[in-house]
């Protein structure tokens, strides 16, 4: 029962998929003949935009919070630190009409920049100010685009106590003993769907004392709640007011943990920070279900500090002196010394990016109860408009505030037989697995299917590759490739080779690891919690688990290639849409104490498909019939033992340690120049010179180092980078201020070409 099921879903999807996959050849079309509307749009966790390929399209145009963005391919990278709304147009050539706008999606960033400001048809500034003092007006004016009907009704949301609104914004304050917050909605005429609110404060004329200061400092566990309010401006010689907008916001703090909740268009987030290990590390879960830290990085790519990310209560230390009544403001304003206690304020009390130009304090009832903050005019939060962006945040230090922690998947009795089966599956000493690929590019019309047996003892990952064909009947017939296995092959408890057979039959090593050989394997690292939906077959015995959509890429772990080809797909792994009412997510299936099958649909953009795998044969698989045999490969260890192209004149291979003493010369490079395979292992591609302008803008000969190192699961190889440029400082190298690592003359720069990891050396 089950295994129909999963053969139909297969078979829908990819009949639903690849039904409009672009031709190689696009057909002579009639005149003005519109082209289909996109299909399939994805925005992933870091901001990749993909989308199917339309049929006679020559290129997309994609509308990114209202900038349009022209690309021939499939695939856009957006700035994953922004939030964005997309949707996307085909174009075609002569003879065609342009598409009609695919669906929009919205992308929230994870670490938020700016809130997503809605992007409506009437649209609404309120310009007058944001301050008023008791007893006195302020006169608030509403700019209003889009519609030639441009009244608008006010009202007071919050804070009728404290203040009155009429008919044409007239802001009237009560007289109020300390600083009050009031809000004020603007709701158009023409479209009572569309209103701004905008955040104001009455102000009375208070005393601050160290007393009032030391209360708020006295507690560690604090929160702040309250609104960034926004208001942008027209660029150019008379800027004029656009759009104001308003956005909660609330963050909560104990000293070791941080929190943030923000809201954009009503959807609430939640941000998680924590002092790992003395850094400032943002958390999130593993496929383990444990906590895990992405540092948060500075301008430089710096880990930042703890104490320098002040995601904590900055008031402790702070003194009267640190603050200056200023008449204009009516306000205690904040004139200290330190250099960098506003942007930890503010950094504590908001979760969006903004670069403070003053704060000040909000007192009421002898305390103080809040901040108020003014950004700097910002030109990147929207597109072709200034922002100013000011903070209004009450203080909050009772004995209630809690700072929530990132929540871990819950166990439930049904993941007993999937964590049992994990067990079974991590404890086998051989086994075999089917791994099945229907796969579609769009480069060519159709899709493709091939697959390869893998036998997997204490010593061999055997892998035979096959064709996929079907006879008149409809039967599969799987057709081995001829002399084109390969695999990995375990040569002690801490070394192993990667193989592959030559024409002739034979084999030959193409990599060496120095690693146990359970690295080789499928690792099955994830935690059952993860699977959140299941599906029972009484009939067949089995219990199908679904993972939860964020957790996707646990497909990885299900399969291990050779390479980073095959390794991609489960990076890619993604929701399979069956259709407008159905998909699915990775999944695997329980029977008998083991994980039979698992499968998931994978999106790249230019390439697509499912991936169909069968686990067997458990502690009864035998070796390959093939002997393999090979001579061992070893990780190079030095230089002499790699080579260098010369291409000025003749491309001329010369050992890498004979170049390098002549191209920095001197006969002692060995023992200043690192050897980056002590790092990398056996990774290395090959390495030529070229003349490379660098970021002094000069042109220098240069040495540049290619190296085939594994993508992250993150579609990154940013660990490799981390990696190299840790081991640089360990070996007394400085970075510079164009991030190159320099001593001695040398200059190391390692480098994410389009996820080849180079690293370009050359003559300081």
């Amino acid at each position: 029962m089950k295994k129909i099921f999963v053969i139909v879903l297969i078979l829908v999807l990819v009949i639903s998929l690849f039904a409009c996959v672009e031709p190689t050849t696009p057909t002579q079309p009639p005149k003005e003949v519109k082209l289909a509307t996109p299909q399939g749009l994805v925005v992933d966790i870091n901001a990749l935009i993909s989308w199917r390929a339309v049929e006679n399209a020559t290129s997309y145009v994609l509308t990114i919070n209202g900038v349009e963005y022209t690309t021939e391919s499939t695939r856009y990278q957006a700035d994953k630190n922004l939030n964005f709304t997309v949707s996307v147009v085909a174009k075609g050539g002569k003879g065609y009409i342009d598409s009609d706008p695919s669906i929009t999606k919205t992308y929230e960033s994870i670490t938020p920049s700016g809130p997503v400001i809605p992007d409506d048809d009437v649209v609404i500034a309120i310009e007058g100010g944001t301050q008023i003092n008791s007893l006195g007006t302020l006169q608030l004016t509403a700019v209003v685009s889009g519609t030639d009907n441009t009244a608008v009704n006010w009202e007071i949301t919050s804070g009728k106590d404290f203040a009155t609104i009429d008919n044409n914004g007239l802001v009237t304050a009560k007289e109020v003993g300390g600083d009050k917050t009031i809000i004020v909605k603007c709701t158009s005429k023409a479209d009572e769907k569309v209103s701004v609110t905008k955040v104001l404060n009455i102000r009375a004329k208070n005393e601050l004392t160290q007393a009032m200061l030391d209360t708020v400092a006295a507690k560690s566990t604090i929160s702040y709640v309250g609104f960034v309010s926004i208001d942008l401006f027209t660029i150019g010689i008379n800027p004029k007011p656009y759009k104001t907008y308003s956005t909660v916001v609330k963050t909560a703090m104990d000293g070791t943990n941080w929190y943030a909740q923000y809201e954009t268009d009503g959807i609430k987030q939640g941000l998680y920070y924590k002092n790992h290990e003395g850094f400032a590390s943002k958390v999130g879960l593993s496929f383990m279900n444990d906590e895990l830290y992405e540092p948060m990085l500075d301008d430089d790519g710096e880990k930042v500090t703890w104490e320098d990310a002040g995601l904590y209560n900055n008031f402790v230390g702070l003194q009267v002196s640190d603050f200056t009544w200023n008449e204009d403001e009516w306000r205690w304003v904040y004139t200290g010394k330190n250099n960098t206690l506003m942007e930890r304020m503010i950094a504590s009390a908001n979760p969006y990016e903004f670069e403070v130009k003053s704060f000040s304090l909000i007192i009421d009832g002898g305390e103080v109860i809040g901040i108020y903050a003014l950004s700097e005019d910002d030109y990147t939060l929207a597109t072709n408009y200034k922002a100013i962006q000011e903070l209004f945040v009450a203080i909050d230090s009772g004995e209630t505030v809690e700072v929530p922690t990132i929540a871990k998947y819950a166990h439930e009795d049904i993941h007993d037989d999937l964590k049992t089966a994990l067990n079974n599956m991590h404890s086998l000493d051989n086994y075999t697995i089917t791994s099945k690929e229907i796969i579609a590019s769009v480069y060519s019309s159709g899709y493709n299917q091939s697959g390869y047996v893998e036998t997997i003892t204490s010593d061999l990952c055997h892998f035979e590759p096959f064709d996929i064909a079907y006879d008149i009947s409809g039967r599969e017939i799987r057709k081995p490739k001829e002399n084109a296995s390969y695999g990995f092959k375990k040569l002690s408890d801490d070394f192993y080779n990667t193989y592959y057979e030559k024409e002739d039959g034979t084999f030959s090593a193409s990599r060496a690891y120095a690693n146990t050989f359970d690295a080789a394997k499928p690792t099955f690292a994830f935690a059952p919690e993860i699977f959140r939906s299941y599906a029972k077959d009484v009939e067949n015995g089995t219990t199908t688990y679904y993972v939860d959509e964020l957790m996707s890429g646990v497909a990885s772990t299900f399969y291990r290639g050779v390479g980073n080809d095959v390794a991609l797909y489960g990076i890619f792994a993604t929701t399979g849409i069956i259709s407008s009412t159905s998909s699915f997510t990775p999944y695997v299936t329980v029977k008998d104490g083991y994980i039979v099958d698992a499968g998931f649909y994978f999106y790249m953009g230019a390439m697509y498909g499912v991936i169909e795998l069968t686990y067997s044969d458990f502690n009864t698989t035998t070796s390959t019939e093939k002997e393999v045999n090979f001579e061992t490969r070893q990780v190079p260890t030095k230089w002499e033992e790699l080579t260098i192209i010369e291409t000025d004149e003749d491309e001329t291979e010369i050992n890498a340690l004979d170049y390098l003493k002549e191209f920095f010369g001197n006969e002692n490079i060995a023992e200043i120049m690192p050897f980056f395979g002590e790092v990398l292992g056996d990774t290395f591609g090959f390495a030529m010179t070229t003349y490379r302008v660098a970021e002094d803008k000069k042109s220098h000969k240069t040495i540049t180092f290619y190296y085939d190192v594994p993508i992250d699961i993150d579609y990154t190889i940013n660990s490799s980078i981390e990696t190299v440029e840790n081991f640089l400082i360990a070996k007394g190298f400085e970075k510079d201020k164009y991030d190159n690592y320099v001593k001695n003359g040398i200059c190391v720069k390692p480098y994410d070409q389009s996820l080849d990891f180079v690293i370009y050396v050359w003559r300081q």
